[in-house]
């Protein structure tokens, strides 16, 4: 009997615990903001500066336009040519959203070492990448209807290639795919803007990064979830980056960090200021394969 009552008053004390309620206020330490930079290059393409100021953690929702820096005075050089890049935003056809950003109206070249130079605020933010990485090209692209990680069950396109041995890769998968009003995005998210046989293109970047230090001249596959909802027959164009270190670090930082609010065994990961001092962010260069079409089987 004493066993009993003595397990109902535990019981009783952890039913007490897990209803107890209290509102706290947590009060916004003083912060100072700081740029993030994002700036990928490559070979043949137009270079475009993503730069937005960060924000203290509690603060409400802003709108691209409310974080965008405007004020800025950036320039690309490298062979021979200095880009100054002039701000600019354009239209997303499928989310109906602008997007702000500095553009340049040269193309980049390859093999050659381009500097990135921002002033803001009275600062300068500098940083180095050279247009160096070897051009891959994928071998093939299956399907697969079901695989399991830990975010759940999906769908996946597969990317299959042959990894050069005896230098540095760092890869991710790039789609693009043309979608009408009928398509629907992840969490079923319908064009509010697209109508009738209107069609946007969608442009999917991978969120891993794939290297190959502990895997250098194998044969890889790697699977990726697509972000719009198909149908059998429609088509797509994969590509695979090969990135250098620069993004490598920074995007699989933020892999990082998404994992741990999924994952609470793995360790908490923070955006180091790697390139920029007193900024967050990456100036990197990519070589980008040539397209392959992908037809959905199902």
């Amino acid at each position: 009997m004493k066993r009993i009552v003595f397990f109902n008053i535990i019981a009783l004390v952890v039913i007490l615990l897990f209803s107890c309620e209290k509102e706290i206020t947590i009060v916004q330490q003083p912060y100072q903001e700081k740029p993030s930079i994002q700036c990928l290059i490559t070979p043949g393409q137009y270079p475009k500066l993503y730069l937005n100021k960060t924000l203290p953690f509690l603060t409400p929702p802003a709108s691209a336009s409310e974080i965008f820096i405007d004020n800025a005075t950036a320039t690309i050089s490298g062979g021979g040519d200095e880009i100054l890049l002039v701000s600019n935003s354009a239209l997303d056809n499928f989310y109906g959203t602008v997007s702000y950003f500095y553009s340049g109206s040269t193309k980049i070249k390859g093999n050659t070492k381009y500097t990135l130079k921002i002033s803001y605020n009275g600062k300068a933010y500098s940083a180095n990448t050279t247009t160096n990485q070897r051009k891959v090209q994928l071998d093939s692209v299956t399907y697969i209807a079901q695989f399991k990680d830990i975010y759940g069950e999906h769908e996946g396109v597969v990317f299959h290639f042959k990894d050069k041995p005896g230098e540095l890769d760092n890869y991710r998968y790039e789609m693009q795919r043309n979608v009408d009003s009928t398509t629907y995005a992840i969490n079923d998210f319908k064009s509010p803007v697209l109508m009738g046989s209107q069609k946007a293109l969608v442009v999917e970047i991978g969120r891993t990064m794939y290297s190959d230090v502990n895997f250098d001249g194998g044969n890889y596959s790697f699977v990726m979830e697509p972000a719009f909802k198909h149908i059998g027959g429609d088509s797509a164009y994969v590509f695979l980056q090969n990135c250098d270190h620069n993004i490598f670090e920074f995007y699989d930082e933020l892999d990082k960090q998404k994992l741990t609010q999924k994952n609470p065994f793995v360790e908490p990961v923070f955006l180091r200021t790697n390139q920029f001092k007193d900024a967050i962010g990456v100036f990197g260069s990519y070589a980008l394969s040539d397209s392959v079409l992908f037809i959905y089987p199902e």
